[in-house]
């Protein structure tokens, strides 16, 4: 059954809390790759706490000073996004560090620089080294960089993340675009947008459930804290932000709002149920939500996507050992109690519901490996999500 969801939440809907208060986990660690203007970036993949500990020169382990934020795109994200990061109860989630790759200027050298594939390209391999990681941003995108130069950065970042999550530590994508009002961003999930390169047909626009867009830019640092501190089994959007007053975002009509959402692109509102104003994330919607409502994919919605996501890790860390046991009926039905335990756990915490399961068996082709194969239906949603696992032994002889 296809997603038929063409209007953005409005106040003639009514919504019943039923999830869980979180309690410490499920906060999300990101890497965040992107433009510092060092003349000398900062090496590594470097972990800040804290906004002070960021702001500070790369030779005191710092990416930049507060004095030249505004030309430090990476730095203005970071002290956006430790504003938000902070704890109002004592049952909020806080992201506790981030992961941070500087890039410098981002570009190549030489008299009409452009984005520099190669330097963005390592960025992401770098990034999967950090395993605890669960999201990755790139910052410091402009207008005038263009969406053929954009466009493929984006799909190089996809298919890393694409070709890890194969891998059992699945990861979410996130971007903006300085410079570009909400209609120009649009276009960067509409089908028709496109070019033509020595006669054939690429491609200005991604639609993928691992991809998100958030506009407007100078909203992109709050509104990736107030998605990493929603533990991941929750819309994003229920949630109020933290750290923005009422009547700070951007007021549209329902129908301009229901344009935004419907190119998936997430949006921040404020909505007024009464006399009250409440700064929150209209919907947490994936790029692929842009597809017509009859082909939009299960995961469509972040929440799915996320919550699905820890699932398979958790998955994953259960099958694992099984690679290093005696291969055995009796070990083999160990690990599928283990897996029904993982389960019932999540469905006991709110977090998955009925119908929910992962059955394991020996591979066909290579007894040492595992085949899992499962349903998730997410708190909070309507479709279920189907996803196979193959656990492969190392490649070892003796």
């Amino acid at each position: 059954m296809a997603i038929d969801l063409t209007e953005t939440p409005k106040i003639k809907f009514s919504e019943i809390d039923s999830n869980p208060t979180p309690t410490g986990d499920g906060a999300e660690i990101p890497v965040i790759i992107g433009i510092t203007n060092n003349a000398t970036p900062a090496t590594g993949v470097l972990k800040f706490r804290n906004y002070t500990a960021a702001a500070r020169s790369v030779a005191n382990g710092g990416i930049g000073v507060e004095a030249d934020i505004a030309t430090n795109p990476l730095l203005a994200f970071l002290k956006n996004f430790f504003k938000e990061n902070v704890k109002k109860n004592a049952d909020d989630l806080v992201v506790p560090y981030v992961y941070v790759i500087d890039l410098g200027t981002g570009k190549t050298s030489g008299q009409s620089p452009v984005l520099d594939a190669t330097a963005w390209t390592s960025a992401f391999a770098s990034a999967k080294i950090k395993r605890d990681a669960t999201a990755e941003v790139l910052v410091g995108f402009k207008k005038t960089d263009t969406a053929a130069a954009i466009i493929p950065i984006i799909n190089s970042a996809l298919d890393k993340i694409k070709t890890d999550s194969i891998k059992g530590s699945p990861r979410i994508l996130y971007y903006s675009v300085d410079g570009m009002t909400m209609a120009e961003l649009e276009a960067l999930t509409d089908t028709s947008s496109t070019t033509t390169v020595e006669g054939n047909t690429v491609n200005l626009f991604i639609q993928d459930s691992r991809l998100a867009l958030i506009g407007l830019y100078n909203e992109f640092g709050v509104t990736c804290a107030r998605i990493f501190t929603t533990h991941y089994s929750e819309e994003p959007g229920y949630e109020e932000y933290r750290s923005v007053a009422p009547n700070t975002f951007v007021e549209r009509t329902d129908n301009d709002e229901d344009t935004i959402m419907n190119s998936g692109i997430i949006f921040n509102h404020d909505e007024k149920p009464g006399k009250s104003i409440h700064p929150k994330i209209c919907l947490a919607v994936s790029t692929s939500f842009a597809k017509n409502s009859d082909n939009r994919p299960n995961d469509c919605l972040l929440h799915a996507r996320r919550n699905v996501d820890q699932l398979i890790r958790d998955a994953f860390e259960t099958l694992y050992p099984q690679l290093k046991r005696n291969e055995t009926e009796v070990n083999l039905s160990y690990l599928q109690a283990d897996l029904d335990t993982l389960v019932n756990d999540k469905k006991e915490k709110g977090y998955m519901m009925d119908g929910t399961y992962i059955d394991v068996k020996e591979s066909t082709s290579n007894p040492f490996d595992l085949e899992a194969e499962g349903v998730a239906v997410p708190v909070n949603a309507t479709e279920l999500i189907r996803f196979s696992m193959y656990i492969e032994a190392p490649n070892t002889t003796i």
